[in-house]
């Protein structure tokens, strides 16, 4: 751990000063950590390990900070939801199951590019096709941004950071049933990224390591959850590279033992992209029970709170994280933390 960086955007647990001082006194102030390089300024051993054995924060539901009320409410909610959504809009009500669904449906709050610069990694995107408008959306209850202006931000990030590696996991589609259309979205990300894509090459896609990709100046790596896409494309990885196990749990507590459970060094396999979702999931009571409140306050501060704490006393290696996702990435120092982790691990 002679490499370990100690800076007060990490704090210090008390678990951690009784092996203190057989580390070294490498300090660096708030100052000096650039999140939105944080890959570039690792130690070069960790610029030499697999990806998989790096330790990224990433965003869940990346793109719900730019769903918007005033849209129809998505194919992906239930079919009760999206009748009421229009039979209360003619009765003037639709406003408010909208509402609702918005303050359920939201988990972050920075823009694509905000949360790059702040130091995420991974970005997990669900998509549909939007009849109104024939255009490509992010999707989460409602309809957000056109995947256009999500891959402009991106493009943005890493032609300022180029040595910074940014993974799309492209996992939902709704309303993609037509050809034509995965079509139009690959045609957009070959043409928007190019060269800059990174291939998986045979199964030892994910032991690629930072400085492999920054010879090729490969930064973007698409994860694309439909076979014939990744067939035509070989560009694509396809969802046999990445684990994402859901707890789909309400309950802080039930959360926190699955995690240890599915964190455990023996379960996690190197052979792919391992995720480890942070997540409280409000179930239809917990909605009801909270109706005029919303996701953020009901789940994401006291998850985030129990999950930064928890991770901030590991100093041992019975556990294994690779990529760990959350909702509102900047509550709790939750990226600082999950960075901290690649000088421990």
């Amino acid at each position: 751990m002679k490499d370990l960086v100690r800076t007060s955007a990490f704090p210090v647990h008390p678990l951690e000063l009784s092996s203190q001082n057989n580390m070294a006194e490498n300090k660096v102030g708030d100052n000096d950590i650039d999140y939105s390089r944080w890959m570039e300024n690792l130690p070069n051993e960790k610029q030499l390990i697999p990806l998989t054995d790096l330790v990224i924060p990433g965003s869940h539901d990346s793109g719900t900070f730019s769903l918007d009320k005033n849209t129809e409410i998505g194919p992906d909610e239930p079919c009760l939801i999206r009748t009421l959504g229009r039979c209360c809009g003619c009765c003037g009500s639709g406003g408010c199951v909208k509402s609702v669904v918005h303050n359920w449906s939201v988990t972050q709050s920075k823009t694509i590019y905000e949360q790059l610069t702040s130091g995420i990694r991974y970005l997990d995107l669900r998509v549909a096709y939007r009849s109104k408008d024939k255009k490509i959306h992010l999707l989460h209850g409602l309809y957000g941004w056109t995947v256009q202006r999500v891959l402009d931000d991106v493009n943005r990030f890493v032609a300022e950071n180029p040595k910074e590696i940014v993974i799309l996991d492209f996992n939902h589609f709704y309303n993609m049933d037509a050809a034509t259309r995965h079509k139009t979205l690959a045609d957009m990300l070959i043409a928007k990224f190019g060269k800059s894509l990174r291939a998986p090459r045979g199964d030892d896609g994910p032991k690629a390591t930072l400085q492999e990709m920054w010879g090729k100046a490969e930064t973007i790596i698409v994860i694309y959850h439909n076979t014939d896409v990744v067939n035509a494309h070989p560009s694509f990885w396809s969802a046999q590279f990445i684990s994402s196990p859901w707890p789909n749990t309400a309950d802080v507590n039930t959360l926190m033992d699955y995690l240890k459970e599915h964190s455990a060094a023996s379960s996690v396999s190197d052979d792919a992209f391992h995720v480890t979702q942070a997540i409280l999931t409000p179930q239809t009571k917990t909605i009801i029970k909270n109706i005029c409140s919303t996701l953020k306050d009901v789940c994401a501060r006291p998850c985030n709170r129990r999950v930064t704490a928890w991770l901030k006393t590991l100093i041992e290696t019975k556990y294994k994280f690779n990529i760990i996702i959350a909702d509102f990435v900047e509550i709790e120092e939750f990226i600082p933390t999950v960075i901290r982790l690649n000088y421990f691990f």
